[in-house]
């Protein structure tokens, strides 16, 4: 192993990067959820969708990096195979298996998205839809795995999104379910 990248702290980028991508995730989720309401203006739409798009990319890449890390820790070493193969990791397969699923519906929801116009507007609503599912297997991965849900501040992060993403969802459904809604 190159010496230089032994001597980075290794530790310390795999936990930053699994928690902010968490967080643009999160946030990148709950602005898509917001930009579908339809009560906003063209330019608000606009900015809304610019921001779910930063957000969502923002944290794909970080929770790209967080997988690739671990390969080169020294304090917990992983191999290639236990970071792309789901459940083959040594330590806590059940919840590592759970991190890469998520990181693989992430990518899937990625492509989709830049496949829209080729796959149609209904599948790719159906592919986009896993969002909640991955969601879920990402804040499971964290709160479970994740060493820093000692910490109070962390462990509200977590909750406080599910939070967040199942009133933007409980607001999203009472916006379909009124009296002459249009789904988008």
């Amino acid at each position: 192993m190159i010496p230089w990248i032994v001597d980075w702290p290794v530790w310390q980028i795999i936990r930053v990067t699994g928690i902010v991508s968490f967080v643009s995730l999160s946030l990148g989720i709950a602005l898509g959820i917001m930009y579908s309401y339809p009560v906003w203006p063209a330019k608000s739409k606009t900015k809304l969708f610019k921001l779910h798009r930063l957000f969502n990319n923002a944290g794909i890449v970080l929770m790209l990096l967080h997988a690739a890390f671990p390969v080169i820790s020294t304090y917990m070493p992983f191999s290639w195979k236990e970071v792309l193969l789901p459940f083959a990791a040594q330590h806590d397969a059940v919840l590592n298996g759970l991190g890469t699923l998520a990181g693989y519906g992430l990518i899937v929801v990625l492509l989709s998205t830049d496949l829209r116009n080729a796959i149609g507007k209904k599948l790719w609503h159906l592919i986009h839809l896993l969002s909640y599912p991955i969601f879920i297997l990402v804040a499971v991965h964290g709160f479970f795995l994740g060493s820093d849900t000692v910490m109070a501040g962390i462990r509200w992060t977590y909750i406080g999104s599910f939070i967040l993403i199942g009133l933007l969802t409980i607001g999203r459904l009472m916006f379909l379910s009124s009296p002459g809604a249009a789904v988008k």
